[in-house]
């Protein structure tokens, strides 16, 4: 049982984020928790400087973890009303252990599309509410369904800029042109050239 409330394990692990994502990006995220919270969306996240693309976060902690198998799992339970599910390419979800003694989220961490989310985590609408069990092995030999979606701490910033496609967030990408990067809104539309 932890020592600490729901409610303020939902502000620590938030912040804990935010400075996780502030960091790890160089200082190139800027972190945003809205005051309201209607749409489900905990955290707002952009490229400093830049307006035209931003995602939300939907932070999902827990302060313990499951051992039922011959690995931890990282699990959770939750549920959403019908009308507030949303299924949308800016709309991920946040997963993450908070070891209340280290004081820090432990890796790994999931970042995973709402859509991914919504149909693998065992989703079961019962009137009007959806109800999702998120269960994922933390074992490092796993192949489970969420493996892929599976963060370092240290590389979430990272992450999440490849997620905005930052050219600079891509380790793989050839550099575009100079210039082009800082062009706020810039999509670029092509297939990969063969190699």
């Amino acid at each position: 049982m932890s020592p600490i409330t729901f409610t303020q394990q939902g502000i620590i692990t938030q912040y804990e984020l935010a400075k996780v994502l502030i960091i790890t990006s160089d200082g190139r995220l800027e972190v945003a928790l809205p005051l309201t919270d209607d749409d489900r969306r905990d955290m707002e996240i952009h490229i400093h400087g830049r307006f035209a693309r931003s995602i939300a976060f939907q932070v999902k902690s827990t302060t313990h973890l499951e051992h039922r198998f011959k690995a931890y799992q990282l699990s959770m339970f939750f549920s959403v009303p019908k009308n507030r599910l949303i299924d949308h390419p800016n709309f991920w979800y946040y997963f993450g252990y908070f070891d209340m003694k280290a004081m820090a989220f432990a890796d790994p961490v999931f970042v995973v599309p709402s859509a991914e989310v919504h149909k693998h985590a065992a989703p079961h609408l019962e009137g009007d509410r959806w109800t999702f069990n998120f269960s994922a092995s933390l074992d490092p030999a796993s192949e489970d369904h969420w493996v892929p979606f599976r963060v370092p701490t240290h590389e979430l910033g990272l992450r999440v800029l490849d997620i905005l496609g930052t050219e600079q967030g891509r380790r793989d990408a050839t550099p575009l042109p100079a210039g082009f990067a800082d062009l706020d809104g810039l999509l670029l539309v092509g297939a990969p050239s063969a190699s």
